[in-house]
């Protein structure tokens, strides 16, 4: 993995998490919590991986984010 791509990667990882505190998020198993948070940030990046924010997509990256992250909150907490 490129070094871009591990920065970009983490900084989602990182917005996942933010997002899913904002939500009250909770998961009994702290590690299958940040385990859940990878696997989706991963998947993200797969399915934007050929957007360059700002510049070929109409979505701003913040609001693709909190989409994704509020999907996949709710997904899990049913």
């Amino acid at each position: 993995m490129r070094k871009d791509k591990t920065y970009s990667l983490c900084e989602t990882v990182a917005d996942i998490a933010y997002i899913a505190g904002e939500r009250n998020y909770y998961c009994a198993d702290s590690r299958k919590k940040v385990a859940d948070f990878i696997t989706w940030a991963k998947e993200f990046e797969k399915m934007y991986e050929k957007i360059q924010w700002g510049i070929n997509s109409e979505v701003e990256y913040i609001d693709a984010i909190y989409l994704f992250a509020d999907y996949k909150i709710k997904l899990h907490q049913s």
